[in-house]
């Protein structure tokens, strides 16, 4: 039991350090570089990112799963992770040659020529990355310690190396820089626990298993990387700046909630697998009132005081972000319960054919948004896409729960957590419309609120953190 517990603690680390280090450097980013850099930067990021999917298809979950079994088996081991490193560096090899042929025949491509050529680097770094490797054999400590250290010195580069405008280029090559550094050091220290059996290499055992996982996280994608990508081939670079930028403000808010989810489901796996069903129901209830309680005066607070977070973390010439922050914000709500689903019910119970229609239906839904919507009203379509699909995925797995009746989802405590809501929502109000300062109207609003907010909810809180 510690060492789970200690996997957790580094975990929750890891994605902390992940936020403290966005909140740090994306204000000082965006003062420097501005809309039209940090657009540029994230459309061909995503881009890259795009096609990292379907180089890595499903590796991460496939991986992390076959090497877990392999623990007490080296020779199993070493054929295993040959087997997945050479289909990796073999579908790698496919998507490479695509990308490097769209480079040239796509124009928004070719106008970032340089910078796609650098991300060429990032989609054959990712191969060697084997996150996956150290996740099977829960090596939590060591992935911890070498990702917090490399993001310093990635930091420290960022603020030594970007003083103008024009430094978005290297910005990104910086980015690249990172996930290079990761993988040889990875690659190097796998060697301590792994050996490449050169005949596994290019094996295709888990090729259907990995092509059906991959396409499950392509289709997720599509309502997240793929958004971008669009929104970038149709618009321009200011456009993608605007709701890049509502998009993180709104991933940083829902990670903190992630961090419980993620949590919990080794502790509901394991009251699933001993038949402690009662168990099971009641802590799914205490998500879902975990989620009124906590995510829903986030969204609204957030919504409120949209101008004022957007001028303190990304300065002036954002305020194109202000709309779709307030559209996307909402889908939260969603996705915090899409969560619960998906993360504390439908994967221990092993129901991954919902997941994969679920994926499919939100995939189907944002393509047809995008197409629809992006052309016409750019970031802000971008933002709407994303609050659709997210809930039609959200209400897939409600139906699927409900007809199943697989858990009792408890509604009462709905409206009360909604009341306890209220007091720091009027605080944020006031707020806004009573201090002109953004850094002072964020920070009342956080002290008095907050602090509304954790006296009202003390017992609840304390109840999560027993």
């Amino acid at each position: 039991m510690s060492s789970i517990r200690n996997n957790f603690f580094y975990k929750t680390l890891l994605t902390i350090s992940s936020y403290i280090i966005g909140f740090v450097t994306f204000p000082y980013i965006s003062r420097i570089l501005g809309v039209d850099g940090i657009g540029i930067v994230n459309f061909v990021d995503n881009s890259v990112g795009y096609f990292i999917l379907f180089a890595s298809m499903g590796i991460s979950i496939l991986g992390t799963r076959e090497i877990a079994s392999t623990k007490a088996d080296q020779t199993r081991r070493n054929r295993v992770f040959s087997n997945l490193l050479g289909l990796n560096i073999l579908f790698t090899i496919i998507t490479l040659i695509i990308y490097l042929g769209l480079i040239s025949l796509v124009p928004r491509f070719s106008q970032n020529v340089e910078m796609f050529y650098i991300g060429a680097a990032k989609i054959v770094a990712t191969v060697f990355l084997v996150e996956w490797f150290f996740t099977g054999l829960e090596n939590f400590r060591y992935i911890t310690i070498r990702s917090i250290t490399i993001k310093i010195l990635y930091v420290i580069a960022i603020f030594l190396f970007i003083k103008e405008k024009d430094d978005y280029m290297l910005y990104f090559a910086l980015s690249v820089g990172s996930v290079i550094i990761n993988a040889l050091v990875n690659i190097i220290y796998a060697s301590k626990f792994v050996k490449i059996n050169p005949q596994a290499l290019f094996s295709m055992r888990y090729l259907k298993e990995n092509v059906t996982l991959g396409l499950y996280s392509i289709m997720t994608s599509m309502y997240i990387t793929f958004n971008v990508m669009f929104l970038g081939l149709h618009t321009d670079n200011t456009q993608v700046g605007y709701y890049t930028t509502a998009f993180k403000l709104y991933i940083i808010m829902l990670g903190i909630f992630s961090a419980f989810t993620s949590v919990t489901m080794p502790r509901i796996s394991s009251m699933l697998a001993q038949g402690k069903h009662k168990d099971f129901s009641q802590i799914v209830a205490k998500s879902f009132e975990g989620i009124i309680k906590f995510i829903f005066p986030l969204i609204l607070c957030g919504t409120i005081l949209a101008p004022q977070i957007i001028f303190v973390i990304s300065g002036a010439g954002f305020e194109g972000a202000i709309v779709p922050m307030r559209i996307i914000f909402p889908a939260a709500l969603p996705v915090g319960i899409a969560q619960v689903f998906a993360i504390q019910v439908l994967i221990p119970m092993k129901r991954d054919k919902i997941l994969l229609t679920a994926s499919i239906v939100g995939a189907s839904v944002s393509l047809i948004a995008n197409i629809v919507l992006v052309p016409h009203l750019e970031a802000v379509g971008s933002a709407i896409v994303t609050l659709m699909a997210e809930s039609i995925v959200t209400l897939t797995y409600l139906l699927y729960i409900l007809r199943k009746r697989i858990v009792k989802i408890p509604f009462r405590t709905i409206g009360t957590s909604l009341l306890h809501s209220i007091p720091p929502i009027l605080v944020c109000i006031a707020c806004s419309y009573g201090i002109s300062n953004p850094f002072i109207c964020i920070a009342t609003a956080i002290v008095i609120g907050g602090g509304i907010w954790i006296a009202t909810n003390f017992k609840t809180l304390r109840e999560y953190l027993s």
